[in-house]
């Protein structure tokens, strides 16, 4: 059990943003299992509002992927270029008939999915800086549907590095090896021991 737990623990915490893929496709099975985790995610009142777009089709993810924006520290050095573009999204959408706000809901249920992906070695990067009006025409999704995030998919083809951040830079940034760096505040500096204030 301390093993499983434990290799759970290791696959949270080198998950990393990933923006450049090997160009293998993903079983189609896979991301239907991706979207079974996601609606095994919890939501408010258990209201459930959230519908995905699986898009694998080679023309329709080419068409996707011209509405997306990178990495925004590091713009355009971390623009996939051709040949490590997604290979498949999942477009994440919410019925606003049923719920005016599933900001959280569709937050809880994406990290299912990132989670999940990385356990099957798949890179993911879950991205809101997108050309929604464009995407809604592309996919022909109805007007009361809110597009809140594509989640962009592919086996990995870098290794981003997590740190702790120095002061409270946490802009990442690629190194001279083309490397990304990711910082992380450190953890005595956000956590709090039982009031606000005490360290651990």
């Amino acid at each position: 059990m301390k093993d499983h737990v434990m290799g759970f623990l290791e696959l949270i915490k080198s998950r990393r943003s990933i923006r450049r893929f090997e160009q293998k496709p993903i079983d189609r099975n896979m991301l239907v299992e991706l979207v079974e985790t996601a609606r095994s995610a919890p939501a408010g009142a258990n209201i459930q509002s959230l519908e995905y777009i699986i898009i694998d089709e080679p023309a329709m993810v080419g068409s996707v992927f011209e509405q997306l924006a990178w990495a925004g520290h590091v713009q355009p050095k971390r623009n996939p270029t051709q040949g490590q573009e997604p290979v498949a999204y999942i477009v994440v959408l919410a019925d606003t008939t049923i719920k005016k706000n599933a900001a959280a809901d569709a937050a809880a249920a994406i990290e299912n999915m990132l989670l999940t992906a990385w356990s099957q070695q798949i890179g993911s990067c879950w991205l809101g800086t997108i050309n929604r009006d464009r995407i809604r025409t592309i996919l022909t999704i109805p007007e009361n549907y809110k597009i809140d995030s594509i989640v962009a998919l592919g086996l990995s083809a870098e290794k981003p590095i997590m740190e702790d951040c120095i002061g409270d830079d946490t802009r990442y940034y690629l190194d001279d090896n083309d490397v990304l760096h990711v910082p992380k505040k450190p953890l005595k500096k956000i956590t709090h021991n039982n009031k606000f204030g005490k360290p651990l």
